[in-house]
């Protein structure tokens, strides 16, 4: 049932829990990536680089190359989320042993060899921390974009209610200026703020039962243990025994656009400058922003949800 994978795609991600448990659904529904860029973000660059590299080699795809990005914000200081994502950003969850290294070539460069080589909207990328590579790739060579098919991004709000200030969600607080230059750019974006991410649930009970039901390998191990590690700092926060599809909620929707059950359109605008706004995403359904429409989530079928998720723990389960 998933999305035809007849495009690449490019995964740029900031190496915490919630994006290795991303990473694993879109290997679990056989979506492997093409490559895979990293950002600073969750955790410093070279820790969301090492952490991604032993994610791939965990869903036996090892052989797909990574290449480090952007290792801090275009003009804002850099922020963190170990209070969130752990001190490695993988919760502690046990690693491969050996995994391989990452290439050479940087994340933008890389980024921009595969557009450029590319046929017409014939990339798929899915963006999981700040947007800072694909910012300076667009101002480097706007051209790219005839390349991309779908953007695919977690990050903002629909509310203005965020999750890391009164007004901003972490992505975008982490770079504000880049997300600007992202979200008014004219892509194809379908975006996925923080509402429904803290909306789209699977209880403790939920999820155990898909492990209890998977064959105990090194990988249902680490699914399992980045699991538990987003169960217990929900419930530190006072959700509960629940787990959040956050990360996971972006690349559901990037497997599966029949997934949506629910969205609308909207021009976009990020609040720069200081107090605070900054860092909060406007969304304007009129609009009156007159920057470039784009589509944004809000509510998913749960049913298939939890259905992917159990394919990142065991394949054969995805119906």
């Amino acid at each position: 049932m998933t999305d035809a994978p007849s495009s690449a795609l490019v995964v740029d991600t900031d190496g915490g829990v919630d994006d290795a448990q991303a990473l694993l659904m879109l290997l679990g529904a056989g979506r492997v990536p093409a490559l895979v860029t990293t950002v600073f973000g969750n955790v410093a660059l070279k820790a969301a680089t090492r952490n991604v590299l032993a994610t791939l080699a965990s869903g036996g795809a090892g052989h797909v190359p990574v290449h480090p990005g952007a290792a801090r914000p275009l003009l804002a200081p850099r922020i963190e989320a170990r209070h969130i994502h752990g001190e490695d950003g993988l919760g502690g969850a046990p690693r491969p042993q050996n995994h391989a290294p990452a290439r050479e070539e940087g994340a933008v460069d890389a980024l921009r060899a595969l557009l450029r080589k590319a046929a017409p909207a014939s990339v798929d990328l899915l963006f999981l921390g700040p947007l800072t590579n694909l910012a300076i790739l667009l101002s480097l060579d706007p051209g790219v974009a005839h390349a991309v098919r779908r953007l695919v991004i977690m990050g903002g709000t629909l509310e203005g209610r965020g999750n890391t200030t009164p007004a901003a969600e972490f992505n975008i607080a982490s770079d504000p200026e880049a997300a600007r230059i992202v979200l008014t750019s004219g892509l194809p974006i379908e975006l996925v703020p923080w509402e429904p991410c803290r909306r789209h649930v699977m209880t403790g009970d939920e999820i155990e039962a898909v492990f209890a039901g998977a064959s105990d390998t090194e990988g249902r191990r680490f699914s399992e243990a980045l699991a538990l590690h987003a169960r217990r700092t929900n419930a530190s926060y006072g959700a509960g025994d629940v787990f959040r599809f956050v990360d996971p909620l972006a690349a559901a929707l990037l497997l599966e656009p029949a997934i949506a059950r629910r969205t609308s359109r909207a021009s976009l605008d990020v609040v720069l400058g200081e107090g605070p706004g900054r860092g909060m995403v406007l969304v304007d359904p009129s609009g009156r922003l007159g920057t470039p429409e784009v589509l944004l989530l809000e509510e998913a079928d749960p049913a298939r949800l939890r259905a992917l998720f159990a394919a990142s723990v065991d394949p054969a389960a995805n119906g």
